[in-house]
């Protein structure tokens, strides 16, 4: 965005009660923005509106996803490091494990 645009888009005049409400360096910025990108004033806007509402479902996690977190750490909060690598990796072996032998029942499936 720094090379200006050649062209003034129409419609690129920002509303007196808008500008009020952004205030002089918001206003100033868009104003920048607009002239810059080539882009009405709605889209530019629209665009804003979409990045924040993208960036907040990444920065918010649902509450489902919040209340597990929660949990996860309870369930960790006075176990030590050691005790908690232990579990985890006999969590994974069991895993594998349990993989290797699904595997190995398919192959003699297959055999037959």
């Amino acid at each position: 965005m720094s090379t200006p645009s050649k062209r003034f888009p129409k419609g690129a005049d920002i509303p007196a009660e808008l500008a009020a409400c952004l205030g002089v360096r918001r206003t100033m910025t868009l104003r920048r923005v607009v002239r810059q990108s080539g882009l009405p004033l709605e889209a530019v806007l629209d665009l804003a509106l979409e990045l924040l509402d993208i960036a907040s479902r990444k920065l918010a996690p649902s509450p489902i996803s919040r209340q597990a977190v929660g949990l996860g750490t309870a369930r960790w909060r006075n176990v030590g490091a050691e005790e908690r690598s232990e579990a985890l990796r006999r969590a994974a072996q069991a895993r594998w494990s349990k993989e290797g032998r699904a595997r190995q029942e398919d192959r003699k499936a297959a055999k037959k």
